[in-house]
């Protein structure tokens, strides 16, 4: 009985309930918006976030909570210099809708800070595409851990439309 359930059970949205959380318009253009700084993606989700473990009432409070086949949701995030950091110098936190959700890996950071420094001498937000995998509860004994990846081109650059779109503006 339990195998049927396993995979007849209830979803864990209604029909016709989107997917990712509400405060994602689900348009896409999370480079589009006015007065920030938009990453270039690399190929697929190419940077893990480390760090979330600490956060995973955060993250699944960002998705809507746990589900039985766990979440696979994009969203846009920010990238902020973590300065208060005492184990790294150079920490890059990253923020999804105003709330932490981890740090750019202590390998990379230097680099990117460099990058970004370079990229926004506007002092501008900077933003990139996120996706929040994991999170299934199946029972007792099998729940999964939340993670956060990142999809940035590297070296780091700015999104080919909003440097268009800036030249309009």
């Amino acid at each position: 009985m339990k195998r049927f359930q396993r995979f007849f059970g209830k979803p864990h949205r209604r029909p016709g309930e989107p997917h990712f959380p509400t405060n994602y318009d689900g348009s896409g253009c999370w480079w589009a918006e006015d007065g920030v700084l938009p990453l270039a993606a690399g190929r697929g989700f190419n940077l893990p976030v480390v760090g979330e473990l600490q956060w995973q009432d955060t993250i699944s409070a960002l998705v809507g909570g746990r589900c039985e086949e766990g979440h696979n949701c994009q969203m846009p995030a920010q990238l902020v210099f973590d300065d208060t950091n005492s184990r790294d110098p150079n920490a890059i936190g990253v923020m999804i809708d105003a709330r932490a959700v981890g740090w750019i890996p202590w390998e990379r950071a230097a680099e990117f800070r460099a990058a970004l420094h370079a990229l926004n001498t506007e002092n501008l937000p900077v933003t990139c595409k996120a996706k929040v995998v994991g999170g299934w509860d199946r029972g007792r004994k099998d729940r999964g851990l939340f993670g956060v990846k990142l999809s940035l081109s590297i070296p780091l650059k700015v999104h080919r439309d909003a440097r268009r779109m800036n030249r309009k503006a």
